[in-house]
């Protein structure tokens, strides 16, 4: 048994924060003027059409709305179309304000493509595996905590925008069937208390198959294009392998999960 309390440290959980409302007006209205030379002026029904086909493209969700594609499946002026940039051209920038217990720590937001749709996210090493500007990626060192430190937390505003809240282990990764930890509209406050809890397993375990021990640790990997291990991390691989499987090309808001697959765009 560990007595040595007083050198233990934890790392926070990553905060990953989704707006409600992920299509700002102004710039679907650009977008919608720019691909099909459509404005609510020239011809409202087919501005609402293509409206309508943003927010679907912006509010995507694996578990509830997938379904609403097939009124775009017989329609060529929506084919061929970079459904991820549509969906990051349109959504709102974001607003949200970080407070530290640690005055020396730097939040740096990344812009993620979670099966819910586009989010931010902090504090998370399996952030790269969803981050919409792969070319880009930095890994950021984790946020820690004293164990017996009675100071630490965080403090997020998101001022005027509703925001959808999952709080997770920075090794891993929101899903579409994640439970959100909480929603927050405008002036209403969400606290949240966690409790770290850490489990050790005996070295001498890494060494037996994984059909013995029945797990798999983060460093062994699910693919080349995902070189870490989860059990979200996991499922999301596999339903992109399904998704290819029947589908032949893989879904937008699936950043990873395939190697030389193309993403999903609409088409034949």
């Amino acid at each position: 048994m560990q007595r040595d309390y007083r050198s233990w440290w934890t790392t926070f959980p990553a905060v990953t924060a989704c707006f409600l409302e992920r299509v700002q007006p102004d710039k679907a209205k650009d977008v919608i003027q720019t691909i099909w030379n459509v404005t609510e002026e020239s011809d409202g029904e087919k501005y609402q059409y293509y409206y309508e086909f943003v927010e679907l493209i912006a509010d995507v969700s694996f578990r509830d709305n997938l379904q609403n594609f097939w009124k775009y499946q017989s329609d060529d002026t929506v084919k061929g179309i970079d459904l991820l940039q549509l969906a990051m051209s349109v959504h709102p920038e974001p607003t949200l304000e970080v407070l530290l217990s640690k005055n020396d720590y730097a939040v740096h937001w990344y812009q993620v493509m979670t099966e819910v749709g586009i989010c931010q996210t902090f504090n998370s090493a399996y952030a790269q595996f969803q981050d919409v500007l792969q070319d880009s990626w930095r890994p950021q060192e984790l946020l820690q905590c004293h164990y017996h430190s009675g100071q630490c937390f965080v403090r997020i505003d998101s001022k005027n925008k509703a925001v959808r809240y999952f709080i997770h282990s920075p090794y891993e990764i929101p899903t579409a069937i994640s439970n959100p930890t909480g929603e927050v509209a405008p002036d209403v406050e969400l606290i949240v208390d966690f409790k770290a809890v850490e489990i050790q397993a005996s070295a001498s375990v890494k060494h037996l198959r994984t059909e013995q021990r029945r797990c798999k640790y983060p460093d062994e990997w699910i693919s080349d294009s995902i070189r870490a291990y989860s059990f979200s991390l996991c499922q999301m691989h596999c339903r992109s392998r399904m998704a290819v499987m029947f589908c032949g090309c893989r879904p937008y808001f699936h950043i990873k999960g395939g190697e030389d697959i193309i993403l999903w765009v609409l088409k034949d």
